[in-house]
């Protein structure tokens, strides 16, 4: 894409058909065990755990979940915000992942792609995130920031440096909060990945049908002491 900045299964239904049913009076614990077997067998989990949602220690699931505060999820900080400087020598470099995907192309094309590529995937000096209970927010540097729901829903965000609204949405899972773009030529995918250590890997992954292979490329922060 050419902008800057992508769920159970039914358990298994146990087998009681061959099971001997008791005469009429006799082994009324035994049926009882039998019809509670198959009512679990019949029920599908689903669950997906996400910033907000998850339940507190000593919850219940029957339980309201406390929206008031989200806590750390394996890496990602609990809420607040949070400020990462660029690590540069860990970082790749931006302008030759953009030679290596548009290498395939024509003599033509190829100026064109590069130079919007460049344009809309400037390397960024710092990263803004303010985690709340029911929303994620990302800036890079002084740019706007995306916000979106941590439910997933899809959202329209102005992209400022394409001139264009893009959709936008949120995905997250263990230590990885997976951000992602989808313009009118392509689609951005920011998978921003916490670490205990202070430490945040953006790997951003641009594709379009425009491209003869996405830009993949990858950067490290480190958070500011003071955030």
């Amino acid at each position: 894409m050419f902008t800057r900045h992508h769920r159970g299964s039914p358990q298994h239904r146990p087998r009681l058909g061959g099971a001997r049913v008791p005469r009429r009076g006799a082994g009324r614990p035994a049926l009882a065990i039998a019809r509670a077997l198959r009512v679990a067998g019949c029920v599908t989990a689903s669950v997906v755990v996400m910033a907000g949602t998850r339940p507190a220690v000593g919850q219940t699931s029957g339980a309201p979940a406390d929206t008031t505060a989200r806590p750390a999820m394996q890496g990602i900080p609990a809420a607040g915000s949070y400020t990462y400087t660029l690590v540069p020598d860990s970082s790749a470099d931006i302008k030759a992942a953009i030679n290596v995907t548009v290498s395939p192309m024509s003599f033509i094309t190829r100026g064109i792609a590069r130079s919007r590529l460049t344009k809309v995937n400037p390397l960024p000096h710092r990263v803004r995130v303010r985690l709340a209970a029911d929303t994620v927010s990302v800036a890079f540097d002084d740019g706007d920031p995306v916000v979106t729901p941590v439910d997933g829903h899809v959202v329209p965000w102005v992209n400022a440096l394409a001139k264009e609204t893009d959709q936008a949405h949120v995905v997250i899972a263990s230590d990885t909060l997976r951000q992602t773009l989808v313009a009118s030529d392509g689609v951005r995918e920011n998978a921003l990945i916490f670490d205990d250590g202070g430490r945040l890997r953006l790997l951003v992954t641009v594709t379009s049908h425009r491209l003869p292979k996405p830009l993949v490329y990858e950067l490290l922060f480190r958070r500011d002491p003071a955030s």
